[in-house]
């Protein structure tokens, strides 16, 4: 068994996550809730982020402020943990409680999987 430490920073952009866009202040809104890839993290707080949908491609420069974590729709999706217990490590989603906003993940590790329990939606994000 691995120890799990638990390193809550107050910064959380990792590369290769799918964030949301919460901010309405760009474009006039029109990037708002549209879903994109950290493509880069330029500083503990800010990123370069490739907008994914239909008419994405655009790289936009966001504040960690103007972004959220995306929560896989179903059970078995790879997350990375970007905050809290297991934070820098890869798992998949094992049970997702929309009720308390929290899931169990399994991490991927060398030696066989271990679960974290009740970890809270904002401290895993959905990966490519």
């Amino acid at each position: 068994v691995i120890a799990i430490k638990d390193v809550r920073k107050k910064y959380w952009l990792h590369k290769d996550i799918i964030v949301r866009v919460i901010t309405k202040r760009l474009a006039n809104g029109d990037y708002y809730k549209r879903k994109g890839v950290v493509t880069k993290v330029i500083d503990k707080y800010t990123a370069e982020v490739e907008i994914l949908d239909p008419d994405g491609g655009d790289i936009l420069k966001l504040d960690q402020d103007d972004v959220e974590t995306v929560i896989p729709k179903a059970v078995g999706e790879r997350v990375l943990i970007v905050n809290g217990r297991g934070r820098g490590n890869l798992a998949y989603v094992v049970r997702l409680d929309a009720n308390k906003y929290q899931a169990d993940l399994k991490l991927f590790a060398v030696n066989g999987h271990q679960l974290i329990s009740d970890v809270d939606f904002e401290d895993f994000s959905q990966t490519t």
